[in-house]
């Protein structure tokens, strides 16, 4: 049976803020006795990092406040001001948390600083064992955090989560710390070193959250498992050729994208739209974001010999050209360039042979409107052996 009420659908902002209640009123309840436990045994042993760690436990009952606040914020309806909703509050707090934990950070540090100069601490193997079942609690609320989290995909509920985690480790090296210091009185000194390796550790932890977050708020590139899931419900749409340029706009349980997608370019512009809307239904139906969805034609291939078939039906309308050859086409923006060569009379002057070069690269572009022609002229006398038949069927059609 699971510990966690069934709510509603998460996606409901209240439903979402139930849900976010819960995990901090559970953080209260843990972090406000966890803290007077602490400073109460931290004071009566002289243990920096036992005394520190409560201070921890002080942050985290602000965090809990926070985060109720928080979440009591973000379930507000959208308004004139704030069309997308308020959302956005939570990340903006989860930078709040963060900022909290780097504070708690340095408080201990300098707690330990303190230590180093003249460890007092008066441990004891029940004391070890009490901080270790600190550590188990500490545990259970972060396993409780993280299941909420994941339930309602709260970015500063999962943050809370790892705070909760770092503080549970963070007692069991005290425990640790506490039971050396019991061996030997040399040993006492573990105490306050282990102040200041938590205290680093914990403002690692609150810089790594607060970049997180903030990357998520400036805006971040999708995941690549974001943009497969894009591309494959987008491909399912009958018509789309590819889909890119995608852009996720988040705001908590609203969410806004942009994408373009790809069509074949002799579709007709309503075609097109239905499609577009076609992807953009789909895109909330499975991925509950709402789209929109810029068509670009994709130029379909043209086949080699029909190219060169619509070039000779050009050139057949020349009785100047007795033959064409060499014909090769590059890849050249939506379309391409078209190197040719062709076959005229070596009587021919230059002007004329100009005009029709001139004459037939026209005709070539309005035909074939994305490619550009580039015809190249050779005379020919009708004493080239490999196309002598070819061009003294040229004269007699002059003659």
């Amino acid at each position: 049976m699971s510990l966690i009420p069934d709510y509603g659908d998460p996606s409901n902002p209240e439903v979402r803020a139930k849900y976010g209640y819960l995990e901090s009123t559970v953080g209260l309840i843990g972090n406000s006795s966890l803290f007077a436990a602490k400073l109460v045994i931290g004071l009566l042993i002289s243990s920096i990092a036992l005394f520190g760690d409560s201070l921890n436990h002080l942050t985290d009952l602000g965090i809990s406040l926070v985060l109720l606040f928080g979440f009591r914020l973000a379930k507000k309806e959208a308004d004139k001001e704030h069309p997308f909703g308020h959302a956005r509050a939570e990340g903006i707090l989860s930078i709040v948390v963060a900022t909290l934990v780097v504070a708690m950070g340095i408080a201990v540090l300098m707690a330990s600083a303190q230590g180093l100069m003249a460890p007092m601490i008066r441990g004891s193997l029940t004391i070890a064992i009490l901080v270790l079942v600190f550590a188990l609690v500490k545990e259970a609320m972060a396993r409780f955090a993280f299941a909420i989290a994941s339930k309602i995909d709260s970015k500063a509920l999962r943050a809370d989560g790892w705070n909760h985690r770092f503080d549970a480790i963070i007692s069991v090296v005290i425990a640790g710390g506490i039971y050396l210091s019991t061996l030997d009185a040399q040993l006492r000194i573990i105490d306050p070193v282990l102040g200041v390796v938590v205290a680093v550790f914990v403002m690692y932890t609150g810089f790594r959250l607060i970049k997180e977050t903030g990357d998520e708020l400036l805006g971040r590139t999708p995941s690549e498992d974001v943009l497969r899931a894009v591309r494959e419900v987008a491909s399912e749409v009958e018509g789309v050729e590819d889909a890119h340029d995608v852009l996720v706009h988040d705001y908590g349980t609203y969410k806004t994208m942009s994408l373009h997608v790809t069509v074949k370019e002799s579709l007709t512009a309503g075609e097109a739209h239905d499609i577009a809307s076609e992807v953009e239904t789909a895109m909330k139906d499975k991925m509950n974001v709402e789209s929109i969805v810029h068509i670009e034609p994709k130029q379909e291939a043209m086949d080699v010999k029909e190219l060169e078939r619509q070039i000779e039906e050009v050139i057949s309308g020349y009785k100047e050209v007795l033959s064409s050859h060499n014909i090769r086409v590059e890849p050249h923006g939506r379309g391409g360039r078209i190197d040719m060569h062709i076959l005229i009379d070596k009587h021919m002057n230059v002007e004329d042979a100009h005009k029709l070069v001139h004459d037939i690269s026209s005709s070539i572009s309005r035909r074939l409107p994305d490619h550009e022609a580039n015809v190249h002229v050779e005379p020919c006398g009708g004493e080239c052996k490999v196309c002598q038949e070819i061009c003294s069927r040229g004269f007699e059609k002059e003659a």
